[in-house]
């Protein structure tokens, strides 16, 4: 239950049922409207007025409550609990994601292990290869970031291997973005987590399900079949300087230390997840739990990048600290839009809105999982941004879920839809769209049926894939 704090008891917190009396009340027709005029008005604000995602959410979420009848003196205090809820679950999670991230960019990871990977299946099977590393270094690591680091090695791939450059961008640019969008410890995936009340190892575990088939076949397979017919060169001023790109710096860690480090915070949150079901109650079961939790298994995973990538590697303390401190600069802002996303659901619960639209999305008979895809769909049309489409749809479905007593698993398979819905028709709004067009140096019509076609895909069977499932465990259940 979110929580809001009553403004004549400064600090206190109160559930939303004890939230200050409406100063009028509106039916449930009245409600839905006022939700929908209200993402109306944050569409209007972030397209026309080119207003800041955060912001728009902020006055949105204020229009919508004093629409609904809340006291204006409620407001604040309603904003500040929803903005303190949402990232008291995920800040600390996020921000150990960034510093580790960082670290990977910092001291040679991620060309190591790119480089590694390319040798170990050969030039030959290039696409392959740079797929693979982008779904290992897309863990950690936010999409833009790193497709900016494999941007080099891309070119020396395609340059040598006389391939075309969509060939073994796609693979690559494809893994970042399934990744980013349906693992934690990245933004969306886990404000979904903490707005609709799921555990992030059953999520990270249908995120691998749903999200590995959907970057092979929408990803690797597509983008291989259409470099095939659509030659792209490497940036002509670039080609002279293809043997030299994306080459491995000496002091780089030893690439076992690289997977370990990589590896480890994905697989002790799934121990978490499934050691109940085989470990009987008692302190061994209590270790398990607790290095699996999603918080410590990435200060655990963190502090390893500082020892063995950094220090061991031949940094100072003074860089390791400089290198953490540097990534949580664009975390700054995915934290304050994911909060804001979390301060709408709270005015949604708080009006009794939310649950108004959730009857009347009940009325449809769709099931929760295609109203989740859908909204999520028309959200990231309209916004671009795949978070701040997930932040927006979670708290809109979220009293479908709490409605339709959802186990852990089919939660999980929700928030794989909404991430889904989330990643379909990126286009001109979306900088993933802008940062293909311009390192692949492609006109807008070769972006478009390149990388919009791919996020598609990838979304499309995404989705697909989790309502199957969904299905199967409602007809199990």
């Amino acid at each position: 239950m979110l929580s809001t704090i009553h403004p004549s008891v400064p600090g206190a917190l109160l559930s939303a049922s004890e939230a200050p009396a409406a100063a009028w009340s509106l039916p449930p027709w009245a409600l839905i409207l006022t939700v929908a005029l209200g993402v109306v008005l944050l569409l209007v604000l972030v397209l026309r007025a080119k207003l800041h995602a955060f912001v728009a959410l902020l006055l949105v979420s204020a229009a919508v409550a004093f629409a609904a009848g809340l006291p204006l003196s409620s407001v604040p205090g309603l904003l500040e609990a929803g903005m303190g809820d949402t990232l008291g679950g995920i800040a600390i999670i996020v921000a150990l994601g960034a510093m580790l991230g960082r670290m990977m960019q910092e001291t040679g990871a991620a060309q190591l292990l790119s480089q590694r990977l390319l040798a170990l299946f050969g030039e030959g099977r290039a696409p392959l290869a740079m797929g693979l590393t982008a779904l290992l270094l897309g863990i950690p690591v936010f999409f833009d970031v790193g497709f900016i680091i494999m941007v080099p090695l891309l070119y020396a791939v395609a340059a040598r291997s006389g391939r075309s450059l969509i060939s073994v961008a796609l693979p690559a640019a494809g893994g970042l973005a399934i990744m980013h969008a349906v693992l934690p410890p990245h933004p969306g995936p886990v404000a979904a987590a903490q707005l609709l009340g799921g555990h992030l190892g059953w999520i990270a575990f249908m995120g691998l399900v749903c999200g590995l088939p959907a970057w092979y076949l929408g990803a690797y397979v597509f983008g291989k079949w259409l470099g095939d017919r659509t030659f792209v060169p490497v940036p002509a001023s670039f080609r002279e300087e293809g043997d030299e790109l994306g080459e491995v710096p000496e002091n780089a860690p030893p690439l076992s230390l690289t997977l370990a480090v990589v590896i480890l915070p994905v697989a002790l949150i799934l121990l978490n997840t499934f050691s109940p079901l085989v470990v009987p109650e008692g302190p061994v079961l209590e270790a398990l739990l607790f290095v699996g939790n999603p918080v410590t298994a990435l200060t655990i995973a963190t502090l390893l990048s500082f020892w063995l990538l950094g220090l061991r590697g031949g940094m100072t303390r003074e860089r390791v600290e400089k290198a953490a401190s540097a990534s949580l600069g664009p975390t700054a802002l995915v934290l304050l839009v994911t909060g804001a996303g979390g301060v709408f659901g709270e005015v949604l619960e708080a009006t009794g809105a939310g649950d108004a639209v959730a009857g009347i999305l009940s009325a449809t008979a769709l099931p929760a999982i295609v109203l989740a895809f859908a909204i999520a769909t028309i959200m990231r049309v309209a916004l671009g941004s795949k978070t701040v489409a997930i932040v927006t749809t979670a708290p809109i479905v979220a009293p479908l879920i709490a409605e339709a007593g959802m186990s852990q698993p089919e939660i999980a398979l929700v928030v794989i839809a909404i991430a889904a819905g989330g990643t379909v028709l990126s286009h001109v709004n979306d900088s993933g769209f802008w940062l293909m067009n311009r390192y692949l140096d492609i006109d807008i019509r070769t972006t478009l049926k390149s990388w919009t076609v791919m996020e598609t895909l990838m979304g499309s069977i995404a989705f697909l894939i989790a309502a199957a499932i969904s299905a199967g465990l409602a007809l199990a259940g």
